[in-house]
This record gives structure tokens, C-alpha cells and sequence, in this order.
């Protein structure tokens, strides 16, 4: 046994020891924050202090580089700032508040360090405004973890700090000296510029359920003095969105206390039902079908969604989409990272929550069915296309269900599947019909097999074998018998007996 762990402590065994300021401070910047969820980051702590005004300032002037987060939230006393600023904040020791959307008490230094070199917060509580600054320069020069406290009659000149004179209370954090972006780029301006655009559309994602309040809880967002409106991801309101009887899930927290996890499915309409309203509030027709799956909620604020969290995907349910909302008591249960960027479902739950899936997705799938009828020659046989006859109206969708499909959609992320799912939509809606039928009536296409092209599928069917193998599914008669029942493997009988004799 290592005898640590029976060595009784006193404080004789105690010795402090620091981490090195610079270096810890600058391995925090590579956390893996991107731009938008930095700013997101920020906004949380606005939420957190009841703010319902923040302004998001990006630069007007090429020549004078910032971005600054403003709130009229409660804002904090100097020693309430000075804890603030600490890395591993007091204010996020013991039970924390139930609407607090922080995480580790590190968000505000993290989230800001990882964009630049030189964060200021000035707070306003009781008619008293305080500031302090975090500089990286100032951190490695003097090699300690050493802040700014700005003096009084200095405060005024930091940017954006008029901001505060409209309100009782309030914080301004402001980001300066954007080293990473210059490096990179050379053109901080520029960059910030891109960005503009970008962060409001991830704010008014992640953000929608404050933005979208009624009445005296109701958020208001803006970036410089645009004001920013929530997205629907649910299209709750539309008239043909399918909504589903919501349930509860108890699971108990680290302490022993039963905490309920609420679970929302619904079924979206298709796109033809869409306004060009409808399809801007859902947040952009390219998302529409491709962000499918959980929206992870911890308290009211997204965390994760458009994933099925590794379960299989399927073409006809690709309208399918379930809310669940989660309380912050939850959090080390559910893997929630500091960055508020990923979840994991308990294994308490996953059984549960597999089953509001398959019901959303019954729902799903008795949708897209009845949207029209498929016509197939062989039910036996997977076709490539589909013919699609929606009470006479034709049209010819690739059949993403077909056995081939299912040898690759389940070994690839999400993300790489929605990509793959876009560029099939997109070769859908461009098949040339008329150019078809014109080469086709002058019998330019040719439809002969000849032995380059039979070549061409074995190689082809080889790929797929050994990709189904290498996943999991070894049994390779199995894997040739599916092959074979699927176009354009169909097409060629002796094909089998070629691949069955092969090492």
C-alpha cells in the first residue's frame, strides 16, 4: 500500500506551494475557448447578477482595439472585485445559488486571457465604482500574481466606463491587447470585425430563452447598438410543429438530494411549412435538418445540441429534437467543462432519456412516411434513390437508410455527418431532370456495364468490407450479403462469389 495514505497530517506536514503566476496564467489561455463562447463566458456572470441591459462593444476605429462587456447588474464592492478577479474565486465556494450559470469560479479570468493579454473590470455598487487589471506583461515582469489596482482618478478614462453613469449598478469587463489574434492574422481589427457577426448569432442561440422573456425578466442583448433577438430552435409556436408531453427524470446529486431533469421532445415541420421568418428564428435554413438530437439546458442557458450523443442517425428523423434542462446542481454529474461547451448523459438516465428519443422519433419517422409515398420496384433490393410521390408531386431524395449507410453514418462524428448530410441535400435539389430527360430521349446516356465499371464496384465493395470489419462488424458474409442487396452491388451477381473467395 503507499504509505501516504496512511500518514496522519498536522500542520508540521504542511508547505505551501505556489504555482508559478506567468506560467500557469498563460497554459490557462490554450483551454480551448473560441471567440464567441469567451464573450458567452462574460454574459453568464452578467446573468448571474440580475443584469437585464448588456451592451457587447466591438471597436468602430481601427486604431483603437477593445472589447467590452457591460451590465447594469448588481456589481460588486471593491474586496467583492478584488475575490472576483482571484483565480479560484471565493464566490464560487460552498452552495451556490440555483439561477448561477458559473462554473468554477475561473470563467471571467479564463474566458478573458484566452482573447488577450490585458483584462480590466470596473464594478459600481453603492454609489462606489472600483477597478482592477489583469496584465499579463505586468504578471511575467514581476513574476507573481499581481494585479492593478486602479486609482480612483483613473478610472474614468477606462473605455466604455461611461456605461455605468445610467445605472445604480453594474460591471464593465473590458479585453485589450488581442496578442494571439495579431500573431495570427495581423489584423486585430479585421478579425474583430468577423467576429461581430458570428457571436451574435452564437448569443442569440445560446442565449434565446432570456432573450425571448416577456415582462420585467425579459434580457436585453446588443452588440454595439444592435439589439439581438432569440432564436427558436422548437419553433414552438408554429402551428405544425408536433409538440411532445413533457416528463420529469429525478437523479441525485452529489450530495444525496433528488434534483429533477425535465425532458421536452418535438417533431419540427418540414421546410416547405416555413416562412423565411420561420426559417430565420429557427437560426438559419443550413441548420434546419443538420442540427437534430439533444438541447442540452442548464438553467435555461444552452450548453450542447444539435447531437444524439453517439446514437445512430437516421434520415427520417432528422426533424426530431429534444429539450432537456438540467439545474446547475447537476453539473460534475453530467460533465459539464468549465468552458460550458460539452455534456455527457448519465448512465442513471440514459435508459429514460433513450426512451423519450425513441418516442419523439416515432413521431419523427410516422411524419416523413406519410409526407408521401416511396415507390420501389424490389422491396428486398436498397436503392440508391428514392422516388418520392407526395400526392403527384415527384421528386427523388438518396436513400440515407439504405444498408451501405448504415456501415458509415454510425463510425463518424456529428459534425462530419451533418456536413456529409448537407452536400446530399444540396445534390438532391440539383439533379438536372430536364437535362436528363433531353440526353436521354436522344439516347446520349449510356447505361452499359462494362468491365472497367465492374472493376470500379469491387474495389468499391472491398473499401466497404474492410470499414464494416474494422468497426466491429466482422462477420464478413454477413457484411457482403447486405452489400449485395443494396445498388449497384445488386447488379452484379458473380460479384459475391468474387468477394467471398478473397482473404
Amino acid at each position: 500500500m503507499f504509505w501516504g495514505c496512511m500518514m496522519k497530517y498536522n500542520e508540521k506536514n504542511f508547505k505551501e506551494n505556489r504555482p508559478t503566476a506567468d506560467v500557469l496564467m498563460s497554459s490557462m489561455r490554450s483551454m480551448g475557448y473560441t471567440f464567441e463562447a469567451a464573450i458567452a463566458d462574460i454574459i453568464d456572470n452578467s446573468i448571474s447578477v440580475q443584469a437585464t441591459q448588456i451592451e457587447v462593444k466591438f471597436p468602430i476605429d481601427p486604431t483603437d482595439i477593445f472589447i467590452a462587456v457591460c451590465d447594469n447588474g448588481t456589481g460588486m464592492t471593491k474586496d467583492e472585485l478584488f475575490d472576483a478577479m482571484k483565480y479560484g474565486s471565493a464566490l464560487k465556494r460552498g452552495r451556490r445559488s440555483e439561477d448561477d450559470l458559473g462554473r468554477f469560479g475561473l470563467g471571467l479570468k479564463s474566458a478573458s486571457l484566452s482573447q488577450c493579454r490585458k483584462l480590466t473590470v470596473v464594478s459600481k455598487k453603492d454609489g462606489i465604482v472600483s477597478a482592477y487589471i489583469w496584465d499579463l506583461d505586468v504578471v511575467e515582469k514581476e513574476q507573481d500574481w499581481v494585479m492593478i489596482d486602479c486609482p480612483e482618478d483613473e478610472i474614468r478614462s477606462v473605455k466604455c466606463v461611461n456605461f455605468l453613469d445610467a445605472y445604480d449598478s453594474g460591471t464593465v469587463v473590458l479585453w485589450e491587447n488581442f496578442d494571439i489574434m495579431r500573431e495570427s492574422s495581423g489584423n486585430e481589427y479585421g478579425e474583430l470585425m468577423n467576429y461581430q457577426e458570428s457571436t451574435a448569432e452564437y448569443l442569440s442561440l445560446i442565449f434565446h430563452r432570456f432573450l425571448n422573456r416577456q415582462g420585467a425578466n425579459k434580457l436585453t442583448i446588443k452588440i454595439n447598438n444592435y439589439q439581438l433577438t432569440g432564436y427558436d430552435p422548437f419553433l414552438e409556436n408554429h402551428p405544425k410543429t408536433t409538440v411532445r408531453k413533457a416528463f420529469t427524470i429525478p437523479v441525485k446529486d452529489k450530495e444525496g438530494i433528488e434534483r429533477m431533469v425535465t425532458v421536452q421532445p418535438y417533431v419540427l415541420p418540414f421546410q416547405k411549412d416555413l416562412t423565411p421568418e420561420d426559417k430565420k428564428i429557427s437560426g438559419g435554413v443550413e441548420n434546419y435538418r443538420t442540427k437534430q438530437g439533444f438541447y442540452i439546458y442548464r438553467n435555461e442557458r444552452l450548453i450542447v445540441w444539435g447531437t444524439w450523443f453517439g446514437r445512430g442517425r437516421d434520415e427520417l428523423t432528422k426533424y426530431a429534437r429534444i429539450k432537456v434542462d438540467i439545474p446547475n446542481t447537476l453539473d460534475s454529474i453530467w460533465g459539464i467543462d468549465i468552458k460550458k461547451q460539452s455534456a455527457k448523459i448519465p448512465s442513471s438516465i440514459k435508459q429514460r432519456l433513450t426512451r423519450a428519443v425513441d418516442d419523439a422519433m416515432d413521431v419523427a419517422v410516422r411524419k416523413q412516411t406519410y409526407r408521401g409515398r416511396i415507390a420501389k420496384v424490389d422491396d428486398k433490393i436498397d436503392y440508391i434513390w428514392d422516388r418520392n410521390d407526395d400526392r403527384g408531386t415527384i421528386t427523388y431524395h438518396i436513400n440515407r437508410n439504405s444498408r451501405i449507410f448504415d456501415l458509415i453514418k454510425d463510425k463518424v462524428d456529428d459534425e462530419v455527418w451533418n456536413c456529409i448530410d448537407m452536400i446530399l441535400d444540396e445534390v438532391e435539389n440539383a439533379v438536372p431532370y430536364q437535362q436528363i430527360y433531353i440526353d436521354k430521349s436522344q439516347n446520349k446516356v449510356n447505361e452499359e456495364i462494362d468491365e472497367e465499371r465492374k472493376a470500379e464496384i469491387a474495389d468499391k465493395a472491398r473499401v466497404l468490407i474492410r470499414l464494416a470489419q474494422k468497426t466491429g462488424n466482422a462477420d464478413k458474409m454477413v457484411i457482403i450479403d447486405k452489400l449485395m442487396q443494396s445498388e449497384p452491388f445488386n447488379k452484379y451477381p458473380d460479384l459475391k462469389q468474387i468477394l467471398m473467395e478473397e482473404e
